[in-house]
């Protein structure tokens, strides 16, 4: 039955018998993501309300790889589409599973749902499906220093290697998760991969008082995968050296310790004029 003779015996039939009897409420449940080689069930639920279905038809970015039509038998009929594998025996007339997923079937997917004689009501529904290539390594951090005192300003990088699509980067300071960071940028390659880098700066005077950073990154594409970097050490060090006598005596700790020289000197000068007094006296 072509789709004009179909719509016009719906026209009729909507002047006569109403529409009691009719096609409603379609949802399509189709994974935002799935991992390459996995299988992916794509679901199509709606209510006939007494009428009887007619087909079930699944399209990906508009051309038909799979159709149910009860009345027929058999009832399924699967059209060869490129990298589409239907596994035939776990499908039906609300689902279609596809079977070891790859990254060209990215794309949209639609589900048509059309009820039987006389109205023949028809309703498609579309989704995004990103089938993801995560990376081969977990995410590398480096930073551009070992050890800080107060003012420094503290720069590392964290970068997550190709992937499809790019990942996303969390960083943690001492384990906790930090809101944002001053850059991010993703590197495109010819095959359609991508990978991410980002940079998070750092102040020490910001900081808390605890003498170490403990810094790490985080790797994420959607929510079904993720992967952790390796945890950078950054100790706090003194800002000038110490002495032999554990004590420096350059900058701050100069003024700490002059007043300290000063009453030794005076001390000794005391002792020297009250020594040569009495020798004095004695004479």
């Amino acid at each position: 039955m072509t789709s004009l003779l179909r719509a016009v015996i719906t026209c009729i039939a909507c002047q006569f018998i109403g529409t009691a009897n009719t096609l409603k409420s379609l949802q399509i449940h189709v994974p935002r993501a799935i991992l390459t080689g996995r299988d992916a069930e794509l679901m199509c639920t709606y209510e006939l309300e007494g009428a009887q279905l007619y087909s079930i038809r699944w399209y990906r970015n508009m051309i038909e790889f799979y159709r149910y039509v009860p009345k027929e038998s058999p009832a399924t009929k699967v059209f060869p589409v490129a990298e589409i594998k239907v596994d035939v025996a776990a499908s039906d007339q609300n689902r279609v599973v596809l079977t070891e997923v790859d990254r060209t079937l990215t794309g949209e997917y639609q589900c048509e749902v059309s009820a039987d004689a006389p109205l023949f009501h028809t309703d498609i529904k579309a989704a995004e499906m990103v089938v993801v290539e995560p990376p081969l390594l977990s995410p590398n951090v480096t930073a551009d220093r070992v050890s800080y005192v107060g003012g420094d300003h503290i720069r590392v990088n964290c970068s997550s290697p190709p992937s499809l699509p790019a990942a996303n980067i969390t960083w943690f300071v001492n384990e906790q998760m930090v809101p944002g960071f001053t850059a991010n940028h993703v590197f495109n390659f010819s095959n359609g991969f991508a990978s991410s880098l980002a940079t998070l700066e750092l102040e020490a005077t910001a900081l808390s008082p605890v003498p170490t950073l403990m810094i790490r990154c985080e790797a994420s594409i959607f929510d079904i995968w993720k992967a952790t970097s390796h945890t950078i050490v950054l100790r706090e060090r003194s800002a000038n050296p110490a002495s032999a006598l554990g004590r420096s005596f350059t900058g701050a700790a100069t003024e700490t310790c002059l007043p300290t020289i000063v009453m030794l000197l005076l001390q000794i000068l005391l002792q020297f004029l009250m020594q040569n007094y009495t020798e004095t006296s004695i004479r």
